[in-house]
């Protein structure tokens, strides 16, 4: 029987002035590339708050994020070779936040993230790339209604 790791995670959603959302490629040191928001699993006594200020900080260099909870829901995925069940919590940073200056430092090669981006909807619907969540735009667009419905 398989062991699957059962986690909790903190998810964060940075959209830009063209309302595009920034994704991380993440490559899982055994093959498998695929795109996600910035985020982490908790550490042992934090909040979803606490653990999604903490990877605002690590993983975008803000030290005081303003978020907004947006929505929960679940994965399964495997990622290096570790079947995941993740029960994962959608923030909003609400704040602009400087970009220019994100570079993929030590942090980012040690947690496996390769490149940066960012994607309008359209692009996130039309590619072939793996993109977790896999209904990602449809959340955006149902918890965030500047961003339109589908035509």
């Amino acid at each position: 029987m398989t062991h699957i790791e059962e986690r909790t995670a903190a998810r964060l959603v940075l959209l830009d002035e063209a309302k595009r959302i920034l994704l991380f490629l993440h490559n899982d040191g055994h093959g498998r590339t695929f795109w996600a928001t910035p985020g982490g699993g908790l550490e042992p006594g934090e909040t979803l708050q606490q653990a999604a200020v903490r990877e605002a900080a690590e993983e975008l260099g803000v030290e005081t994020a303003d978020l907004v909870q947006l929505w929960s829901g679940h994965a399964r995925f495997k990622f290096a070779n570790r079947a995941v069940s993740q029960t994962e919590t959608f923030f909003l940073v609400t704040q602009q936040v400087d970009l220019t200056r994100l570079e993929l430092g030590e942090l980012h090669r040690v947690e496996g993230i390769i490149d940066v981006r960012w994607w309008s909807l359209d692009e996130i619907q039309k590619s072939d790339a793996l993109i977790f969540p896999a209904d990602l735009v449809d959340k955006l667009r149902e918890h965030l209604p500047a961003l339109g419905k589908r035509p």
